[in-house]
């Protein structure tokens, strides 16, 4: 059974493997097996009592001071227990709440074989560790297996991090019957320990159970020292206060007396000052300088790879020296597994003690070291803890500033913000280059402050006429990405491209000079200007082919590019290479463009069931840096609505597309796309004077005239649409399918008319636009069927599925009577719309999660919908709902 446990749980690891390699912390499979016990501890039969299988409670909790025998107890409790066990150790890299639960993942796995497949999916995401938790719960409570256990143990280690103690609360609170989960800690941990208490759900083992009794120290005793005088034996179990490092500590120091020829003679102390007087005085005593030495200066290491001990020792041979300490018993283990070695911890924190107290700069110079060497072999998250401790900001900042997009993308988010808050103000403005890493770390946390302190730092340098080249061009990058965040493409891509020019070669060297291209591609895009055939897409495209990061990035700017320009098919193309690519390297803004352009192309294509999931996903989104996505979603969805007829829906996305481009995206590459979506609206509702005044906010040299046609058309002025159309100057396909519609409507010649009919017809059934097509209404549609014969079949059979502004809706969910839902079902669908995850949801209804997902599939079934977020559509839209009343069984 062991044995098939460690494969699944290696299995698990399999799972979790892929994720950037400068944000990667190993899973070592040594955490996910407890450690054999040493030969000299004693059977204690009264613990394992406490443990009884029948017994176990949900949660066990066993708190204790270090060395009280925590780690051992559980060790030989599982060992000895005939019930299936998961296990987990933790140390100092699990404070990030996403590598703690690839851990609990990967450990789950050898109890619940395939239960991290959709967990881990979730946890890959930006902020998707709650997602992840309700994932992995849903799927162990599906399963009918017998008891099992998942041990963690240390969880003091990590439970100081709010995300770490809240996603444990969490999961612990939500347990299936038949997982017990039994935890270890040096406190009391931050879980809902008196809520738990309670409800009589938590066991409990404290240092009182696991104090030594006087003839259990004894017995441990005369096995570590089997000569040693009972009288003597006696009194040294006494002074250890039933304490189990302490018993180890002594037997060590009365080893070491009889190998000098001294007598050994038990010696007051008390707490920790006494387990570091033994370290320090009896210990390490009778050992040589050098290998005290190497000891002392790899005890500011959790774990020391043999190179790391060279360069803290200063000793080729440090590697060997340490090989000896663990010969000679000194609490040095080497991890065969991780290639490291390991002190322990207490000695360690001993050992560290008295080197603080020596001189603490010497620790710091030592941290220093070992940041640095975490940094040169591509281990980021080390480096940067190192750096804090070893009290250099400045280079934990300029570390972060060259790996924040990795970190951010392996789901570090929280490490990322804890470096920021740990550098000083005084550090983050000590120069310009400091002042730019600061800046360019915000990006990915809050575009609001990023744009301040690009603002800040623009300031600073205005009047500086001296400064190097590359300066100024990286804060012309910073500036670039600022201005595209606020809407002004135009001007984003002419500050990339001046830093371009200035950074010349070099600029795939500096992660800013890579990031540049980003937002030339992006103004081509959204200028609707993307043709891979034409000179500024592909000089992006193979500019970036020296940049294989950059190149597998660009792919949802590129996805985006065609589906704005009318190449649908080609869209779908390039996103079904880049989400394989996102999922790899889990590149979160390639995510998101990828789901807006996916949203976008299937609309385009008439497929509206797979392209309102990504539309709704993306008009949601909250990822920081792509506020575009969530624009263009929203108006994408007005234009849905529109052409449905729901002009209430319409309008209230409008709103809130508008708000964002109000407060954020204010420049004229956002207010064009608003305005002109502005005036179609306005058309729609037969408000003529209103969409005058949108379009009049249009300033595109196609869309200010191509909306001002729109105006002319709906008020009968068919000459004048004609000689503005004149004037318009298409930049892609959709533009000229689009111009040659509404030449059809204003001219007056019908030879010349049919010819502009024929010829957008001819575009867009070559490329698969569909909705452009149907959303300019009722007249063109049948225009287009009066020349059946001239258009290809299956572009016909979507063109009369497709919505039609003024012609027969198609049936929408909210068309079904409200009545058709039950009072609960009522209650379940108008808390879809919030952030709740479903497990929150059956909370706060007092149902189990899977009574939920019973009411959600009668729901989806009875409104027509295939997910939580058209159901949540529907919610909004259904003012009945705020009619509902709550139940006796909901919360108060």
């Amino acid at each position: 059974m062991e044995d098939q446990r460690d494969a699944a749980a290696a299995d698990g690891l399999g799972l979790l493997a892929a994720q950037s390699s400068a944000a990667r912390s190993a899973i070592f499979p040594a955490k996910l097996r407890p450690a054999a016990n040493p030969a000299y501890l004693i059977p204690r039969p009264r613990l394992h009592q406490l443990l009884a299988p029948e017994t176990l409670a949900p949660v066990t909790l066993v708190v204790a001071p270090a060395g009280s025998g925590k780690s051992s107890l559980l060790r030989s409790w599982v060992s000895e227990a005939g019930i299936p066990y998961a296990w987990l150790s933790l140390d100092e890299s699990d404070r990030d709440p996403v590598q703690l639960w690839r851990g609990m993942l990967a450990a789950l796995e050898g109890v619940a074989p395939g239960c991290a497949v959709s967990a881990a999916d979730q946890l890959r995401r930006i902020g998707g560790v709650p997602d992840a938790i309700g994932a992995l719960l849903d799927d162990l409570e599906q399963r009918d297996v017998g008891p099992a256990v998942l041990v963690v143990d240390d969880l003091q280690l990590v439970d100081a991090v709010d995300a770490v103690a809240s996603s444990l609360s969490l999961f612990v609170q939500h347990l299936p019957t038949w997982l017990h989960v039994v935890v270890s800690s040096r406190h009391e941990p931050r879980l809902p320990v008196h809520r738990l208490r309670a409800r009589g759900q938590l066991g409990e083992v404290h240092f009182a159970e696991l104090r030594f009794t006087l003839d259990e120290a004894v017995a441990m005793l005369a096995r570590l020292v089997p000569d040693l005088d009972p009288t003597l034996a006696q009194e040294t179990a006494a002074r250890a206060g039933g304490w189990a490092a302490s018993i180890q500590i002594a037997a060590l120091s009365a080893r070491s007396a009889q190998a000098q020829g001294e007598r050994y003679l038990p010696q007051p102390g008390d707490g920790g000052r006494y387990l570091a007087d033994y370290v320090w005085h009896e210990v390490l005593a009778a050992e040589s300088d050098e290998l005290v030495d190497v000891l002392l200066a790899t005890s500011v290491a959790e774990r020391i790879d043999p190179g790391l001990a060279q360069i803290l020792a200063e000793r080729p041979d440090a590697g060997d020296l340490l090989s000896e300490a663990e010969a000679r018993g000194l609490f040095v283990t080497w991890i065969e597994s991780a290639g490291c070695f390991e002190i322990h911890r207490l000695v360690r924190t001993a050992l560290l003690s008295v080197l603080t107290e020596r001189s603490p700069e010497r620790v710091r110079q030592l941290q220093g070291w070992a940041a640095g060497w975490y940094q040169a072999h591509g281990q980021a998250l080390p480096a940067l803890d190192y750096w804090l401790r070893a009290d250099r900001p400045r280079d934990a900042l300029r570390l972060l500033a060259s790996q924040a997009q990795a970190l951010y993308d392996g789901g570090h988010e929280s490490t990322i913000q804890r470096v920021i808050a740990a550098v000083p103000d005084e550090v983050a403005t000590q120069d310009l280059e400091a002042m730019l890493d600061f800046a360019w770390a915000h990006l990915l946390l809050d575009r609001r402050r990023f744009t301040s302190l690009v603002d800040t730092v623009s300031r600073s340098m205005r009047d500086d006429l001296d400064l190097p080249g590359a300066l100024v061009a990286r804060l012309e990058v910073l500036q670039s990405i600022a201005a595209t965040l606020h809407g002004h493409w135009a001007d984003g891509a002419s500050l990339a491209r001046s830093a371009l020019q200035e950074l010349g070669e070099t600029w795939w060297v500096d992660p800013l000079g890579q990031f540049a291209w980003n937002m030339v591609a992006r103004d081509v895009a959204f200028s609707e200007r993307w043709d891979e055939s034409g000179r500024e897409a592909r000089g992006v495209l193979r500019a970036l082919s020296v940049v294989p990061e950059r190149r597998i990035a660009i792919q949802g700017t590129r996805a985006l590019g065609e589906a704005l320009a009318g190449r649908p098919v080609d869209a779908l193309r390039v996103i079904a290479g880049a989400r394989q690519a996102a999922e790899i390297a889990n590149m979160s803004i390639l995510r998101a463009e990828a789901t807006t352009a996916e949203g976008i192309a299937h609309r385009e294509l008439g497929d509206m069931v797979d392209a309102m999931p990504h539309l709704l996903e993306a008009a949601e989104d909250c990822l920081e840096p792509t506020p575009h996505c969530v624009l263009l979603a929203r108006l994408q969805l007005v234009g849905v609505r529109i052409d449905e007829g729901d002009l209430v829906s319409a309008a209230r996305f409008f709103g809130q597309a508008a708000e964002l481009v109000d407060t954020e995206l204010t420049g004229p590459g956002a207010r064009t796309w608003l305005a002109a979506t502005g005036a179609q609206l306005a058309l729609a509702a037969g408000d003529v004077e209103q969409a005058r005044g949108w379009a009049a906010q249009v300033v595109d040299p196609f869309w200010s005239p191509a909306t001002s046609a729109r105006v002319l058309l709906a008020s009968e002025e068919r000459g004048p649409a004609y000689d503005v159309l004149k004037a318009a100057e298409p930049r892609c396909l959709r533009h000229q399918v689009l111009l040659d519609l509404m030449l059809f409507r204003a001219d007056a010649a019908p030879e010349e008319a049919e010819r502009h009919l024929l010829e957008a017809v001819r575009i867009a059934a070559g490329h698969g636009l569909v909705q452009t097509v149907a959303s300019e209404g009722a007249e063109i549609v049948d225009a287009v069927e009066r020349l059946a014969w001239r258009a290809p079949t299956s572009w016909l059979d979507r063109l009369r599925r497709a919505a039609v502004p003024g012609g027969q809706a198609p049936e929408r969910v909210e068309q079904f009577p409200i009545e058709q839902l039950t009072e609960r079902e009522l209650e379940v669908l108008r808390m879809l719309p919030s952030r709740l995850t479903l497990r929150e949801i059956a909370d706060e209804l007092y149902i189990s999660i899977n009574t939920l997902k019973f009411h959600l599939k009668v729901i989806y079934r009875k409104l027509g919908c295939t997910s939580r977020a058209e159901a949540a559509e529907t919610a909004r839209s259904l003012t009945a709902l705020r009619r509902v009343q709550p139940s006796s069984t909901r919360r108060r």
